[in-house]
């Protein structure tokens, strides 16, 4: 669920989204989707700045026996001022184990990475379309990978009901020397993956749309 506005002290927002990557191995792209459940809330603003917290749970990982959710806070930086876009930045944690199910004792662990999104974005009547970078590290094995990302959140009926549609480059500057899994990307090896997902959410409290 994307963070590009603010929400009101006290508001939430709860939705899914379902996707991901593409694989080619078996020659046309198939996609290997994530659903994840996920919900934002409201806090008080930090000075002048609003904030929100982020956190949801990948519903897919439970078929592997993998508990993955993730947490985080949002900070909204800059207002849109005519074309200049609105700023927000996001800081996100991602943490997995593996401690359901029967797998061996001595091959349980958890693992986990950082996540920190640069957003910009413009509203276009009740919609906003959105662009942005984002980094991730993996606490296992720090290697910085940068992904560009682009989306819209759609909002039919104004801000109580929403579709996003979000694509994003992971990985953009990486580029392994062999794949054991090959993925729709820039070629071959080629860098990082490309991924699209689509996403609803709703509002439960709450003032005007921002």
């Amino acid at each position: 669920m994307n963070a590009a506005r603010p929400l009101d002290p006290g508001e939430h927002r709860v939705g899914f989204n379902f996707g991901g990557p593409f694989t080619t191995s078996l020659g046309p792209p198939i996609p290997i989707p994530n659903f994840v459940v996920e919900a934002r809330s409201g806090l008080e603003p930090l000075g002048s700045v609003p904030v929100d917290l982020n956190y949801g749970l990948n519903m897919t990982m439970f078929a592997f026996g993998v508990t993955g959710f993730h947490t985080g806070a949002s900070f909204h930086l800059l207002e849109q001022n005519g074309a200049a876009p609105a700023l927000s930045v996001t800081e996100r944690v991602h943490i997995y184990n593996n401690m359901i199910g029967s797998k061996p004792k001595g091959t349980k662990t958890f693992w986990g990475l950082n996540e920190f999104d640069v957003t910009a974005s413009w509203l276009a009547g009740h919609h906003v379309l959105y662009m942005g970078m984002s980094d991730a590290i993996d606490f296992g094995d720090p290697e910085l990978l940068i992904s560009p990302f682009f989306g819209a959140e759609l909002r039919p009926k104004g801000k109580g009901f929403a579709w996003q549609l979000e694509s994003r480059w992971l990985g953009a500057n990486y580029s392994p020397e062999v794949y054991d899994v090959s993925w729709l990307n820039t070629g071959d090896p080629g860098h990082g993956l490309f991924t699209f997902t689509v996403g609803a959410s709703w509002t439960l409290g709450g003032g005007e749309p921002s």
